[in-house]
């Protein structure tokens, strides 16, 4: 069994026929923390149904939340943490099913990363604004990404993306938090870190991805007056 995830029962099969939940995300209408679990499940192939509002009867506490959003029910299953959940969807994840313990790995280390590089942007962008500390930022944890990106192809070798390359699309085009730290910072991305804007542009090529990108509600929200 793959050590990096454990599939729920409502994900295996039962006398022969799928006994499945619907996983619940709750979370704010803009990308933020919630961005990357959406696009994982939609090319991975889980059904995802979303609300801003915690379910009647069920409190972020039982969710192992102080009351911060993202948190997910899927069945039994309560959790907050967004990397754990974007872990557990790419586990249950249809497309996603044959991933090596390598792979899964993988992908859970640049989701990691993903947060890494959210919160140092959004600390700035929620206090100061300040151009100098964006930068600093940007220069320390963007290099480590973009030395670590293949020269081409996606990140685990495949012919098609997994949550790691996904990862990438998220902080490239995701509005919340990094689109204005990048204006304010005035950093181009295709300039200074040239594998991440090429492996993002790759990712944004394949079907299903566009259609994520091109029809997402979310993905491009600004909020918070940013």
């Amino acid at each position: 069994k793959d050590p990096f995830f454990i599939i729920t029962q409502n994900h295996k099969l039962n006398n022969s026929e799928s006994v499945k939940t619907m996983p619940q995300l709750i979370y704010f209408q803009i990308a933020g923390r919630g961005e990357l679990i959406r696009l994982i499940a939609q090319v991975g192939g889980v059904e995802l149904t979303e609300s801003t509002e915690m379910p009647e009867g069920v409190t972020t506490a039982e969710c192992g939340s102080s009351g911060s959003l993202p948190v997910l029910i899927d069945g039994d299953l309560k959790m907050n943490e967004s990397t754990a959940i974007e872990y557990y969807v790419a586990s249950i994840a249809p497309k996603f099913k044959d991933l090596t313990p390598t792979q899964r790995a993988k992908d859970a280390q640049f989701c990691s990363l993903k947060e890494t590089l959210l919160m140092s942007v959004a600390k700035v962008m929620f206090s100061t604004k300040d151009k100098d500390e964006l930068i600093a930022a940007i220069n320390k944890y963007w290099t480590i990404m973009e030395d670590i990106i293949p020269e081409e192809g996606f990140i685990n070798g495949l012919t098609y993306p997994t949550a790691a390359d996904l990862a990438v699309v998220n902080i490239c085009e995701a509005y919340m938090p990094f689109l204005p730290a990048y204006k304010i910072a005035e950093i181009d991305l295709g300039a200074k870190f040239p594998k991440l804007k090429a492996l993002n542009d790759r990712t944004l090529a394949v079907e299903e991805v566009a259609k994520f990108v091109n029809e997402s509600k979310t993905l491009k929200t600004a909020a918070f007056g940013l």
